[in-house]
């Protein structure tokens, strides 16, 4: 600076040389803005922050070291909302004013979007999120846990659903916050109060829609985590429809909404009835068949033993005459050395005939007696009834050959009724 006159006149240099003392002592800031004409250039990268927050947009040159650049979690781009943190430096030479930005992170929406993205990598680096770990969800709980705003819409749709399915369900409710600051400790709460009950077999989480700050608590860490180490199933039912929260990854069913949820956790009555009537027809249809069946198999065991029975007297009776004709031979032979000899050996011959005869007659009276017994006039005795056609007596021995108005004859204990077929549709 130098007088002149009256005037103290100074130099460019000594002016931005003030002006750059007084920057030297502004300490590094964070400021929250706009990123601007987003550039690379030389190793740095190059943007302006601009304020939207007033009547006339205001901005700020700044830059950051490409290296620390490469090293942010979430990359900002134009129109990106962030808060930067740095020095402000006033270059001399051209007398400008720039923000050297040595941190930076995502601000508003953004800056909750890069804290799910970060947790949900550790979710799934740990294996919380692992399809493998889902359980199934019980066909019919004894008790349903709800954890969900105690006067809230999903409350009230979740359990007009349950009732309107199958009337007779239990339904716990836990009441609890379900956003704002206080809500995710309200959630772990009430999550370990219902796993801990035994009956309790199934846990909802139910809320209606929001947006992405409203379902804050169920992308935060604590609610994950007591889904995760719940002992019972948890279904996630979170009224959104395009986002995802965290606790949807962990649980063990996502469901859109509490509606669903409700169809989910409980069947419809009536179609379950209508199951149970037709799996009643069909047992009793295939207890009928087998009955049927086991009837068959006994007739044709019957008839097999019969005639095998039949087979060996004849085999008997073929036997005892070979012997005969072999005997015969021999006594002519024996009559031929002499009377004594015939005589002494005819005599202790015809008992011993006797005794075969009589052995051979018995064993014919048993084959007659098992015959006897095993012939279908003995069936029909038991209790049994055989059914033949009255117009050509023929055994009947299978519905389907049963025709609408046939008529039939039935053998049964004390005589034969007449009978017309009545083919049932």
């Amino acid at each position: 600076m130098r007088i002149d006159g009256h005037r103290r006149v100074w130099s460019v240099s000594e002016v931005t040389a003030a002006i750059w003392r007084r920057f030297e002592d502004v300490p590094s800031v964070w400021i929250e803005a706009e990123i601007s004409n987003l550039r690379p250039a030389g190793g740095q990268l190059y943007f302006s922050l601009l304020d939207q927050g007033v009547a006339e947009p205001h901005l700020i040159d700044a830059s950051m070291s490409a290296v620390l650049f490469e090293r942010l979690a979430v990359k900002p781009v134009d129109g990106s909302l962030v808060q930067a943190y740095g020095r402000i430096e006033f270059w001399r030479p051209r007398s400008s004013i720039r923000l050297r930005v040595e941190r930076m992170e995502p601000a508003g929406r953004g800056l909750l979007l890069a804290r799910i993205e970060e947790l949900k990598r550790r979710l799934v680096a740990e294996g919380l999120t692992a399809e493998a770990r889902k359980r199934p969800l019980p066909m019919l709980p004894r008790r349903i846990g709800l954890v969900t705003s105690g006067d809230g819409a999903a409350r009230v749709d979740f359990l007009r659903n349950v009732v309107a399915r199958f009337p007779a369900a239990d339904v716990l409710v836990a009441p609890t916050q379900v956003q704002g600051d206080t809500a995710p400790a309200q959630i772990v709460r009430a999550i370990r109060r219902l796993d801990a009950l035994p009956e309790v077999e199934v846990i909802v989480l139910a809320r209606g829609g929001g947006s992405l700050e409203d379902l804050m608590p169920f992308n935060s860490e604590p609610v994950c985590r007591a889904v995760a180490a719940s002992g019972t199933p948890v279904v996630s039912a979170i009224g959104h429809e395009t986002d995802t929260t965290l606790v949807d990854l962990v649980a063990d069913l996502r469901v859109s909404t509490p509606t669903k949820a409700a169809e989910a956790v409980v069947p419809d009555a009536a179609a379950l009835a209508r199951r149970l009537d037709a799996a009643g027809t069909a047992g009793r249809t295939v207890l009928q068949r087998s009955v049927r069946a086991g009837a068959a198999r006994v007739d044709e065991l019957a008839g097999r033993l019969a005639r095998g029975l039949r087979g060996r007297g004849d085999l008997a009776e073929a036997r005892v005459g070979g012997v005969a004709g072999r005997l015969a031979p021999a006594l002519s032979r024996r009559v031929a050395t002499g009377e004594a000899l015939m005589a002494g050996q005819a005599g202790r011959l015809r008992p011993a005939l006797g005794l075969a005869e009589a052995r051979a007659a018995a064993r014919a009276e048993r084959g007659a007696a098992l015959l006897a017994a095993l012939s279908p006039a003995a069936t029909v005795a038991r209790g049994y009834a055989i059914v033949r056609d009255a117009a050509s007596g023929d055994v009947v021995a299978d519905a389907a050959a049963v025709s609408d108005g046939q008529d039939l004859a039935i053998d049964m204990r004390g005589g034969r009724v007449g009978a017309r077929a009545e083919v049932a549709a």
